[in-house]
């Protein structure tokens, strides 16, 4: 399966379903692939990866928690989603992952939900776009679902974007840890700040246009890429709700 990278993650990145009602946009994809023939690039990349028996190669991703098992003589596509906002905390990194056979066939797809990441791969269930499975935004919060109906298992997904915006306030995860600081007043700000101007009620109506009209094949870079475009901004934002809010 040689192609050209960019054309690759291109061709199978997944096509999102969003509520019309959606306040936020996405800011970037960040891609990493994973498979027998990428082990001396991620080894100079300085990315960790074993040797996992009969099953092959195995990699940490550099963006999550999550292990990455590429099928034998295929290979996996990372694809991290970054926004500025969730609907409760300043930024949000959301994830799927397409795994693909020697022929090119996706063979499984995975997404993130609230740290955990689930099979997005269901038979009879999961929709596709030619080579692209279409994956389905928790309102606000993000998280990507095969299909509406099992947002219904959430309690708390409607009261999440109203009545508890912006409650978690400057969630740094680990990834972030000692390149940026929050604490309990600026924390305090960015929940007045999200609850001031992004708070919504769901219409639980989802489109194939996103909030800003732009594709997911507009927003691909390598997530080496995104790392540095995802500092930059939330910088950027922590300065602007520290400005734009009192004391």
């Amino acid at each position: 399966m040689e192609r050209n990278e960019k054309e690759l993650v291109k061709t199978y990145v997944p096509h999102l379903r969003y509520d019309r009602a959606e306040p936020f946009a996405l800011q970037g994809i960040g891609y990493t692939l994973y498979g027998e023939k990428m082990n001396k690039e991620l080894l100079d990349s300085g990315m960790k990866i074993w040797q996992n028996g009969e099953r092959g190669i195995s990699a940490k991703s550099p963006s999550c928690r999550r292990i990455i098992q590429a099928p034998p003589e295929g290979m996996a596509i990372e694809y991290a989603f970054y926004y500025d906002f969730d609907i409760q905390h300043l930024y949000d990194l959301e994830h799927a992952f397409v795994y693909l056979d020697r022929e090119g066939q996706i063979v499984g797809v995975e997404s993130s939900f609230h740290g955990k990441f689930l099979n997005s791969r269901i038979e009879g269930i999961t929709q596709y776009e030619g080579t692209h499975p279409v994956l389905y935004v928790q309102p606000g919060k993000h998280a990507l679902l095969p299909a509406p109906a099992y947002f219904q298992l959430v309690i708390d997904r409607d009261t999440a974007c109203h009545r508890d915006a912006g409650e978690a306030g400057f969630l740094i995860g680990p990834m972030f840890e000692g390149r940026l600081f929050t604490d309990r007043e600026r924390d305090r700000k960015v929940e007045t700040y999200i609850r001031r101007n992004y708070a919504f009620r769901p219409t639980w109506d989802f489109t194939e246009k996103s909030p800003d009209g732009r594709s997911t094949e507009e927003l691909l870079m390598p997530w080496e890429e995104l790392d540095g475009l995802m500092l930059r901004r939330l910088g950027e934002w922590s300065r602007r709700i520290e400005e734009d809010t009192p004391a």
